[in-house]
């Protein structure tokens, strides 16, 4: 009997460590947005923060930025000009949490297009 309690209490002392450390998940990048939606859900100001990192890396990308006949300065220009209003403009009627893996990636990458296309990243 002590034995089966001792494997209970193992057993959910790692899933509640499994489940903590995926919600706890930073999102540090665009592609991290995915990783954690496919083990716990994200919210839409994670959404918001890793399309502002893709945002950042299309303007960085100085070759991407020379085939759109930009430079860095101007797509990081146009980026801090039209940051704020293109937030409030794309993420205002998005769900407030992405939980369904299959059908919220393509809402989130719907979102990230609108949101770099209004800021200017072709």
């Amino acid at each position: 009997m002590k034995y089966l309690i001792i494997i209970a209490l193992a057993g959910a002392g790692y899933y509640l460590y499994s489940h903590q450390s995926t919600a706890a998940m930073t999102i540090d990048s665009y592609q991290a947005l995915f990783k954690k939606l496919e083990t716990t859900k994200v919210t839409l100001q994670e959404v918001k923060h890793g399309s502002n990192m893709l945002a950042e890396f299309f303007c960085n990308d100085e070759a991407f930025q020379k085939e759109v006949g930009s430079s860095v300065s101007a797509c990081h220009s146009k980026l801090n000009n039209y940051q704020e209003m293109c937030e409030s403009r794309i993420f205002s009627n998005g769900p407030e949490t992405f939980e369904n893996k299959d059908k919220d990636k393509d809402t989130i990458r719907h979102l990230a297009k609108s949101y770099t296309a209004c800021v200017g990243i072709k």
